[in-house]
């Protein structure tokens, strides 16, 4: 009988097996095996151990073998190493190195197939939605804008790749708090898929969504609610609620019921929710966590500031640990504990918190945004009525 080492794919019907311990982040299950077989006298192997070998090894091996057989301009190389940034991408203390390679592939491919083919233009779009991860919305603005553009001459304006990039445009101005353009845009790719698609398919459903809430972020409370509430009852009958999009549309009514002054329900509505998110995603999800700051919101609204200050600080505590200090979402979170302290009458803790959202996102959207200016604004009036 014969010792036999072998690797194994993920995909070659492998079941059930836990990472391999060998990795420090074991986010990501393993891409494929190490496995030890025995051979027996009548030639059969018995599987007697599997090693996993984590993704970013598995596609790094991947990546340098094309490199070593094809040469590193190689259009096969060059994809091989964009998979390896993906999974880069996943990982939270890889992404600055994501970026870096996603961009230098962009470039390469770009003098070997040009800028105007699809594999480039993908991985540009892969570039563009983790730069905006990232917080860098001015880049990714920039990259989604060239993407588009591109795709629309190079495949038309109604191709589905095309469409992806207007949406990931969109998300990028939502954040900019461009609203009236999110909309626009978002209402243009949700026309364009729904003539290409029909109503009810996934895809269509996920721009729908989208649509909708860009409509409560442009205080369009009134028009977002009922799209809100027929999606809705479209996953409802999918069993799809607890879904990743399901959370993220029940998380948009809550807030759209908050701002209509339904608080009764409002709240009803996000808690359901918050258990159901908690349940399936875990607490720290950013679906679940968008779904606790919605809840206090609505606590805030009903005058009950200490659970409201209460879960924006865990909530803050979340999103600085899963983004950094410096992020966008981070100051968002920071300041709507702000705003919550000042009810409180907690100044003397929310006048720091103000100083460093006037910082960040001054450096995000620029001195004469209203967010900063909301900020700016906030400072002044601590300054006059310190007590």
């Amino acid at each position: 009988m014969a010792f036999n080492w072998r690797r194994k794919r993920k995909d070659d019907n492998a079941v059930g097996d836990q990472p391999s311990p060998s990795s420090p982040e074991q986010a990501l299950p393993p891409a494929a095996h190490w496995v030890v077989t025995l051979e027996g006298e009548d030639g059969q192997e018995e599987e007697i151990s599997r090693v996993g070998i984590p993704p970013e090894e598995f596609f790094g091996m991947k990546a340098n073998a094309a490199y070593r057989s094809l040469g590193p301009d190689h259009p096969e190389t060059l994809l091989a190493f964009r998979e390896y940034a993906r999974v880069l991408a996943q990982m939270e203390g890889r992404r600055e190195e994501a970026r870096e390679r996603f961009m230098d592939l962009v470039g390469s491919q770009s003098q070997v197939l040009g800028y105007a083919h699809e594999d480039t233009l993908t991985t540009a779009a892969d570039l563009a939605g983790l730069v905006r991860e990232m917080g860098d919305f001015a880049k990714a603005e920039e990259i989604w804008r060239s993407v588009w553009t591109s795709r629309s001459e190079l495949l038309g304006a109604d191709h589905p790749q095309t469409l992806d990039a207007a949406s990931g445009l969109a998300r990028v101005w939502e954040d900019l708090r461009r609203e009236a353009e999110a909309i626009a845009l978002h209402r243009d790719v949700l026309e364009r898929r729904t003539r290409l698609l029909g109503p009810d398919d996934p895809a269509v459903l996920a721009d729908a969504a989208a649509h909708a809430a860009a409509l409560g972020r442009g205080d369009r409370w009134d028009e977002a609610e009922p799209a809100l509430r027929a999606l809705i009852a479209r996953l409802e009958r999918r069993s799809e609620l607890d879904s990743f999009l399901g959370l993220s549309i029940r998380a948009n009514l809550g807030a759209a019921l908050c701002r209509l002054g339904h608080l009764d329900e409002a709240e009803v509505v996000m808690r359901d929710a918050l258990v159901d998110g908690e349940r399936v995603k875990g607490v720290d999800h950013p679906e679940v966590l968008t779904l606790r700051n919605n809840l206090a919101a609505v606590l805030h609204a009903r005058k009950r500031y200490a659970e409201a200050a209460a879960l924006l600080r865990e909530i803050l505590t979340a999103v600085s640990r899963r983004l950094g200090d410096g992020h966008p979402e981070t100051a968002h979170a920071r300041h709507n504990l702000a705003n919550v302290l000042i009810d409180t009458g907690e100044r003397a803790e929310a006048a720091p918190l103000l100083v460093r959202c006037r910082d960040d996102f001054t450096r995000v959207f620029g001195p004469h945004h209203p967010l900063t200016r909301e900020v700016v604004e906030q400072l002044e009036w601590l300054r006059e009525n310190p007590a």
